[in-house]
């Protein structure tokens, strides 16, 4: 170009650029666009069980903030079912998939499916054997089982305890709550703030107590316990060993098989106790149980301890043994802490289950899925050992829960505070408008206990008198109306006589007797 013609165009361009500079400045700043929320997908086995419920409430609250759409799919308990469920989570094309197999034994070929359509997959609660998964979130199902076995080790030392003149023995029927926890007395137990005085130690863990299950215990300004009660609802005998049985889910489930694996280990050697058997129930069905313990329990040697691998199993034993009236008189333990169990807990029917917290299953299970899915990587704690694989894992921590501390469910189970005041109210128990005593007596002659009474007083309800129930060491249950209060309960037992009276809310124990308050 020649450089005539040149000059008169740079010096056009300089005096626009101020004006093109201007014009730019002027306008705003663009917004970034919004991402579009990552579709994920949730394959459970059954969603009609307690933890999986659980699990989708609060995926569904939290998807939202964590930028997630989430396709839920219920195989309902069928292999076949949920293999088509995976071929449609494949056609959608989502990024990611929490997959809870019905078979274990198909797992493999699930995630092989999904892998190949390159979706990441994510197990939850059961790890299939030898295969290639992006992550895996669970349970510690190990200390679940250490934690069955040890509530029945504490249960027996207590027992023993008890026989030499320690601890108090446990009573068939008593409820331990806190004073801050279900079926509490309007914020008071007893008298002075909350102090039951009786024949035995006291102990900081709980605040309401009963009876004779233990003997004292002081409850402090509403505080939780420091440690579990292992007080139990059932009368153990005196003959060692105790004869128990094992209820486990799956024999594929490596999950059960964990928990049951632990569980023996932990039992192992002990002299106390003899494992009469390990009873399988395929995909986990609870209504196998009862045959299962029909023909364990139709044999000669009796069985004293049921523990189960998971929560729906033992209910289902709870409800067998109800019917044949063998509720106070065997040991029962589960796993899962289901709505049931929990239940049955705060109504002292069941003495202890293993709570996995649900809750934290399905938070960690939406942010490992949304972090594969967007990033191809995941926040995890641990890595495991899956045959020629190691898999990134997040383990959840698991507690043991009793009638004691079973207001720890209480957000998870919205009626479980009402079924402990319906509880506390057929016990005579204080709660809400009601005034109650409960009279729980026990005589000493000859190493032999006797029979248990218990009282109370409605009020409020515009009904007079008082009923006295009456449970006897056989399982008889009787009912007396009496017009007025009950003053004063005598036990007879070996020709020895031992009575208590209540006042004020504060029941004293004396020589062999154990005292049990409001």
């Amino acid at each position: 170009m020649n450089r005539r013609k040149l000059f008169p165009c740079i010096l056009l361009l300089l005096w626009l650029l101020p004006w093109l500079a201007a014009g730019c400045g002027s306008r705003e700043p663009q917004r970034k666009p919004v991402e579009p929320p990552v579709k994920i997908g949730f394959a459970l086995a059954d969603m009609q069980r307690d933890g999986n419920k659980i699990i989708k409430q609060v995926v569904d609250k939290q998807k939202k903030k964590a930028g997630a759409s989430v396709t839920w799919l219920d195989a309902r308990s069928d292999p076949a079912e949920q293999q088509k469920q995976v071929q449609q989570l494949v056609e959608q094309k989502v990024k990611a998939v929490v997959l809870q197999p019905v078979d274990p034994g198909q797992a493999p070929a699930l995630v092989d499916m999904l892998a190949r359509a390159g979706i990441r997959v994510l197990m939850l609660e059961n790890l299939p054997a030898n295969t290639p998964v992006d992550g895996y979130i669970a349970a510690d199902h190990a200390m679940a089982g250490r934690l069955l076995a040890r509530f029945v080790e504490e249960a027996l030392r207590r027992a023993e305890e008890a026989k030499k003149g320690g601890a108090a023995a446990p009573q068939a029927g008593t409820i331990i709550r806190p004073e801050s926890g279900p079926g509490g007395g309007g914020g008071q137990q007893g008298q002075g703030g909350g102090q039951q005085q009786g024949g035995g130690q006291q102990a900081q863990d709980g605040g309401g107590g009963g009876g004779g299950q233990q003997g004292g215990q002081q409850a402090r300004g509403g505080q939780a316990p420091r440690a579990v009660d292992y007080g139990v609802v059932a009368q153990l005998p005196d003959r060692r060993p105790l004869n128990a049985v094992i209820l486990r889910g799956d024999p594929q489930d490596r999950a059960d098989s964990a928990v049951v694996a632990a569980c023996l280990a932990a039992l192992r050697g002990r002299e106390d106790v003899n494992v009469l058997g390990v009873y399988e129930h395929p995909r986990r069905d609870p209504a196998l149980v009862p045959a299962t313990l029909a023909e364990i329990m139709g044999r000669d040697r009796p069985v004293d301890v049921v523990l189960a691998s998971d929560s729906a199993l033992a209910a289902a034993a709870l409800e067998y043994l109800k019917m044949g009236g063998h509720e106070k008189n065997i040991l029962t333990a589960g796993v899962g802490a289901g709505e049931d169990a929990s239940r049955a807990l705060v109504k002292g029917e069941h003495d202890a289950e293993v709570d996995v917290q649900p809750e934290m299953l399905g938070r960690f299970a939406l942010q490992a899925a949304v972090s594969l899915a967007r990033m191809g990587h995941w926040q995890y704690s641990t890595r495991l050992d899956s045959g020629d694989y190691e898999v990134p894992a997040q383990i959840v921590p698991v507690r043991l829960i009793t009638a004691a501390n079973a207001y720890l469910l209480q957000q998870r189970w919205k009626d479980l505070q009402k079924a402990a005041q319906q509880q506390g109210q057929g016990q005579g128990q204080g709660g809400g408008g009601q005034q109650g005593g409960q009279e729980q007596g026990q005589g000493s002659g000859g190493g032999q206990e006797g029979q248990q009474a218990q009282g109370g007083q409605q009020g409020g309800q515009g009904q007079k008198g008082t009923v006295l129930r009456i449970i006897t060491q056989d399982g008889k249950t009787m009912e007396v109306q009496i017009d007025g209060e009950i003053k004063k309960i005598e036990s007879l037992s070996g020709g020895q006589q031992g009575g208590r009276q209540q006042g004020q809310g504060q029941g004293q124990g004396g020589g062999g007797q154990q005292g049990g308050g409001q």
